[in-house]
Formats: C-alpha cells, sequence, structure tokens
C-alpha cells in the first residue's frame, strides 16, 4: 500500500509539473501586408482577459501563455485574425 501510494502521489507531483511547463512566454511582431509594424494591435488569449497591445515596433510580448491557448489579433480597420500557440514561442502575424 505504501509503494501505492508514493507512485500516486508521485504521478500527480508529475502531472502538476506539465501543467505548469506548459505556460510558456510568447513574442512576436504584428505587420501590415507591406511589412510595416503595426503599434497598439491588441493581442488576446481567448475566452480570458488576459492580452496586450502591440509597441510602436509593432512587437509584443506575453508571458504565462498555456499551450492550447488562442491568441486572438485585432485592430480598428483589420478582420481579426487568430493563431493557436500549440508549442510555438514566436509568432508573427
Amino acid at each position: 500500500m505504501k509503494k501505492f501510494l508514493t507512485l500516486f502521489l508521485a504521478s500527480l507531483l508529475s502531472l502538476g509539473m506539465q501543467a505548469y511547463a506548459q505556460d510558456q512566454t510568447v513574442i512576436g511582431k504584428v505587420t501590415a501586408d507591406d511589412g510595416s509594424a503595426l503599434p497598439g494591435v491588441n493581442i488576446a488569449v481567448k475566452g480570458t482577459t488576459r492580452g496586450t497591445n502591440s509597441d510602436v515596433n509593432g512587437d509584443y510580448t506575453l508571458t504565462s501563455v498555456p499551450s492550447n491557448a488562442i491568441l486572438v489579433f485585432s485592430y480598428i480597420g483589420f478582420k481579426a485574425q487568430e493563431a493557436p500557440v500549440g508549442n510555438r514561442s514566436t509568432i508573427n502575424v
């Protein structure tokens, strides 16, 4: 019984560590079709209130993003775009 309990607790700890390890930092650049930077683009984690905006160079950084998240990029005058994160740490749009 002690072996089972020890194995069970070790499994729970392992699952908890895997869930934590799936959160990552995502960086990227948002540009127009002509390659010019788009400052002020809203980048949000879909289904949450978490997000950020691109800076004057079109660059952004989001921390603690789950690998199963979808990022939503929205900007006035442009159609919103979605990008699944997966195992990517850089997403340029």
